[in-house]
């Protein structure tokens, strides 16, 4: 059961991951939301906002954005400026609850996560529509 609940979140984020890059992307492109660099979608990665992330903001939108690999991987994430950014953005409210939130412990079923599959996949689909 546990294997098949690893498939479905890697799919699954797969799959967000897709989707934080498209809608943060103009014709093809993404800016990342660290340094600023611009490239090609697929050469971007969906980046979190928190370091230590686990199952309860794996998958949370508000703290996901396009980053490229040198920041995302070779810098972990350029935390201090995407925190900076984020708060900003978000509120202090928003924030300072998603932030809390991180340490929580969140259970998957293989129910939940096949049926945010499906939406996902019903996004991406309208996305690429109505490009």
């Amino acid at each position: 059961m546990k294997k098949n609940i690893a498939k479905l979140k890697k799919k699954l984020w797969t799959l967000v991951s897709k989707y934080v890059r498209a809608i943060h992307s103009k014709d093809g492109y993404c800016i990342c939301y660290t340094c600023g660099v611009r490239k090609p979608i697929k050469e971007m990665q969906a980046g979190h906002g928190f370091s230590g992330r686990g199952n309860s903001n794996l998958f949370e939108l508000d703290i996901i954005r396009p980053q490229c690999y040198g920041c995302n991987c070779c810098n972990s994430g350029k935390l201090d400026i995407f925190t900076y950014k984020l708060r900003k953005e978000l509120g202090d409210e928003r924030f300072d609850e998603l932030f809390l939130k991180k340490n929580k412990i969140r259970q998957f079923t293989t129910y939940k996560l096949e049926d945010e599959i499906i939406r996902y996949n019903k996004l991406l689909k309208d996305i690429l529509t109505q490009c």
